[in-house]
């Protein structure tokens, strides 16, 4: 009775969708910072229950199917966010890692491709007996690709490819995939970062065996120390504004040009899964993208003196609820060779991860950091820096970047077409 009551306010008053949505983000982050939940929250974080908690709550019945509020997250707080992260990127100290660090975050994300073509394969035998709805089969790819963004740059990867690939409506059988994607995403991801930050205690054993040169890990620790030590600025409601003036405007004008451009390749391209990647949802991120890193090389790059990457997160926080709004917990029992299929995957992306960190000599930092990047993300490849190296936390953030850069390009141009033909030959 109290669940339908909830239910039944919140489908009749959009803001309360936002306003729970909202409550669950910041209480997930107020016990973060108590002294009795931080251990937990060490283990797994604040994205995680960022994730769970809404999806608990959907699946108990309270959060309503569809909701205004939904379309506005999806459609402008994911941009939105976008742009202030990456108005915030230097792209001068990426290129300072060294090119050996980025050659372990490509080929961490290079993994995730290869690995999801295996992945796949494990799962045909399952849909062959008929342990799979057969339905899946035909639009597998769009729940992979999606799945592969999140696992190569972060959760609004993940959700731009699938928002870009999904029917509009989304099918019953679209959904159902993507809860089970989701619950993929949380069975193995998060073990997968615990396992990670356990490893950090043996780093300087590995880096024995594998020799490798530290050099390049000093010079990045001695550079990502003078950062730490510049004057950073209170944020003020002036720059506040701007912020918010700025990443809105740029997502209704990505919004607005990536219909437009919809428009034009609809009389053009033929093929239905070049329509979905060229659709209005895909354009508008790439040119989010395009926007965002444009002005990190003008002074409104100069907003994250005053917070403009944290305001950016605070926004991805609520997108990220809103996912977990739109899913359940039942497609873990409902689907259990999912799980299957992301633990083949998961284990194909460390095992590239070893062989580059082997034949380039770098050091294990790299390679955790460069994993959590692509399976974490931005939000939590900081905490794996931190947990191998105190003063590189910052590392981790740079490197998820450049993940997220790649994100939707590598799951949209890479993954889909590869899983779609792939999955075509088992018809």
């Amino acid at each position: 009775m109290i669940i339908e009551t909830i239910r039944s306010f919140l489908e009749a008053r959009p803001m309360g969708v936002f306003v729970l949505l909202s409550s669950v983000v910041g209480g997930v982050y107020a016990l973060s910072e108590t002294r009795t939940f931080k251990k937990i929250f060490n283990i797994l974080p604040c994205v995680f229950w960022v994730y769970f908690l809404p999806m608990v709550l959907a699946t108990l019945n309270i959060f309503p199917s569809k909701s205004p509020v939904y379309d506005i997250l999806k459609d402008y707080f994911l941009p939105a966010s976008l742009f202030l992260l990456f108005i915030s990127t230097n792209i001068s100290d990426i290129l300072k890692l060294g090119p050996r660090t980025l050659l372990v975050m490509v080929s961490g994300s290079v993994g995730v491709v290869i690995g999801s073509v295996v992945g796949v394969l494990v799962l045909i035998p399952f849909f062959k007996a008929g342990l799979l709805p057969e339905n899946h089969l035909d639009i597998l790819w769009k729940g992979v690709a999606a799945l592969s963004g999140s696992w190569i740059g972060g959760s609004a990867n993940m959700a731009a490819i699938w928002e870009s690939l999904v029917s509009k409506p989304p099918t019953p059988a679209e959904g159902g995939l993507f809860s089970a994607m989701i619950a993929v995403d949380i069975c193995v991801a998060y073990p997968w970062m615990a396992l990670v930050i356990a490893l950090a205690a043996y780093q300087t054993r590995v880096d024995r065996w594998t020799k490798a040169d530290t050099s390049q890990v000093e010079k990045v620790n001695k550079r990502m120390e003078e950062i730490s030590k510049s004057e950073s600025r209170f944020l003020r409601t002036d720059k506040f504004i701007y912020m918010l003036a700025l990443a809105f405007f740029a997502a209704l004008l990505s919004n607005w040009l990536g219909f437009k451009i919809e428009k034009i390749f609809e009389g053009v391209v033929k093929s239905q899964l070049w329509r979905s990647i060229l659709g209005s949802y895909a354009v508008m991120i790439i040119l989010i993208t395009f926007f965002g890193l444009s002005c990190s090389f003008t002074p409104i790059s100069k907003l994250e003196g005053y917070g403009a990457s944290k305001v950016g997160y605070a926004l991805l926080y609520l997108v990220l609820a809103r996912i977990g709004a739109k899913s359940n917990l039942n497609a873990l029992t409902n689907f259990p060779w999912y799980i299957l299929m992301g633990v083949v995957w998961i284990l194909i992306h460390a095992l590239c991860l070893f062989i580059a960190m082997r034949i380039m000599r770098a050091p294990m930092f790299f390679a955790a950091t460069a994993s959590q990047a692509n399976i974490g993300g931005p939000v939590s490849a900081p905490v794996v820096a931190a947990a191998y190296q105190p003063n590189l936390a910052v590392v981790g953030l740079l490197m998820a970047i450049v993940g997220n850069i790649l994100g939707t390009f590598l799951g949209l141009f890479a993954v889909a077409p590869i899983i779609q033909f792939l999955t075509s030959l088992f018809h």
